[in-house]
C-alpha cells in the first residue's frame, strides 16, 4: 500500500527533490551511486585470478554483484573476500563486468515504477543471454527483487543469498574453516534477507561453525530493525533532529558486555552501521564485520595478491 502511494505522488512530480541525482544516475548509467559502468569490475583487479566473464561464457554460478558491492570501497574489500572464497571452493563462477546494471529493488520501492520495469526488463534481457545454473548475490535488496519480482517479467531463475551458499559450502566440506574464532558476536538482520525472505537461519548457522559466541539482539529475526538504508533511505539524509536508526541499533549491540563483533550481512547495513557504530561513540569498543569477511578469516585467506606484490617488491 505504500509502495502504491508512492508511486502516486512520483506520478504527480510530488517526490524528495534530493532524489532526483539518484534517479538520473541510474538512468544515465544504471547505478545509484553515479558512478561509470567502467569502474564496476575495476575490484576484480585486486585479485591474483581472473573472473570469468558470464556475457562470453558459460558458468555455474551467476553473481549478481550489486552497486555498493561493485563501488562502494568498504564493500569492495568484502566483495574481493567473497570472490576469494568461491575460487578457493572451486565454485565456477563469473559475473556481468560493466553490463550489470541496479536490480531495481529500492528503485520500486520509491514508488519509481517506471524506472524498475525498464531495469527488470533490460536486466532480465542480458540473463537470458548467459549460460548459467544459478545466481547468487552478497545483497539482500537483489536477492529479493531477482526472487520475488523478477518472475512478473518473465525471469525466472535459482538464486541464493551468499550466506545461504556459505552455509552449504561449508556443511558439505567444501569450504574449510580450520581457525576458530574466538570473539563475541551479534547479528544484525538485514531486512530484505529476514523478515522478508525468511533467511535468518543459514547466517546464524554459519556463525555457529565458526566457533564464535553469539549472542542475540533484543530485537532479531522477525522482529529485527532496520538499519536505516531501506526503501530507497539510504540516498537521503536523515532529519537532524531524529536519531538515525543505524545509531539505535549500535546502541542495542552495545548493551552486549565484552561485544567483540556486530556483524551484518548486507552491503547498505555494512554502510549504515559503521556510522551507527561511530555516531554513538562506540568507535573501538566493537567493530562492524561482513558474515563473509569472519568466513575468510576462519578460512585462513589473506589478501594474496597484497602479499604477492609485496614479496615481489623484496626480492626486487
Amino acid at each position: 500500500m505504500i509502495v502504491q502511494m508512492r508511486r502516486a505522488l512520483i506520478e504527480a512530480g510530488e517526490f524528495d527533490p534530493m532524489l532526483q541525482p539518484t534517479l538520473k544516475s541510474l538512468q544515465k548509467s544504471g547505478n545509484s551511486l553515479g558512478e561509470s559502468k567502467r569502474k564496476r569490475p575495476r575490484w576484480t583487479k585486486e585479485l591474483d585470478f581472473e573472473v570469468k566473464d558470464a556475457r562470453t561464457t558459460p558458468v555455474d554460478v551467476l553473481w549478481y554483484v550489486g552497486d555498493y558491492a561493485s563501488f562502494d570501497p568498504r564493500s569492495q574489500k568484502v566483495t574481493i573476500a567473497f570472490a576469494r572464497i568461491l575460487h578457493k571452493a572451486g565454485v565456477d563462477f563469473g559475473i556481468l563486468y560493466e553490463d550489470e546494471h541496479t536490480a531495481g529493488n529500492d528503485v520500486r520501492r520509491i514508488g519509481e515504477e517506471g524506472l524498475f520495469q525498464a531495469l527488470a526488463e533490460a536486466n532480465i534481457e542480458l540473463l537470458e543471454s548467459c549460460q548459467f545454473k544459478s545466481i547468487v548475490t552478497t545483497e539482500p535488496h537483489t536477492y529479493n527483487t531477482i526472487k520475488n519480482e523478477y518472475p512478473e517479467f518473465g525471469g525466472n531463475y535459482q538464486i541464493e543469498h551468499a550466506s545461504a551458499m556459505l552455509e552449504r559450502l561449508i556443511r558439505e566440506g567444501t569450504i574449510p574453516t580450520p581457525n576458530s574464532l574466538k570473539y563475541r558476536v551479534t547479528y544484525h538482520d538485514p531486512c530484505h534477507l529476514g523478515r522478508i525472505n525468511d533467511g535468518s537461519e543459514p547466517p546464524r548457522q554459519v556463525l555457529g561453525r565458526l566457533g564464535v559466541d553469539l549472542v542475540e539482539l533484543r530485537r532479531s529475526r522477525d522482529n529485527s530493525f532496520c538499519c536505516g538504508a531501506g526503501g530507497g533511505r539510504i540516498w537521503l539524509p536523515d532529519p537532524p533532529e531524529l536519531k538515525k536508526p543505524a545509531e539505535l541499533r549500535a546502541a542495542e549491540a552495545a548493551e552486549i558486555e565484552g561485544l567483540d563483533v556486530l556483524v551484518v550481512n548486507c552491503p547498505k547495513c555494512l554502510n549504515m552501521m559503521e556510522d551507527g557504530v561511530k555516531g554513538t561513540g562506540n568507535e573501538g569498543k566493537f567493530k562492524v564485520m561482513e558474515l563473509i569477511e569472519l568466513v575468510r578469516e576462519a578460512m585462513g585467506l589473506t589478501d594474496e595478491k597484497a602479499s604477492a606484490d609485496k614479496d615481489e617488491a623484496v626480492s626486487a
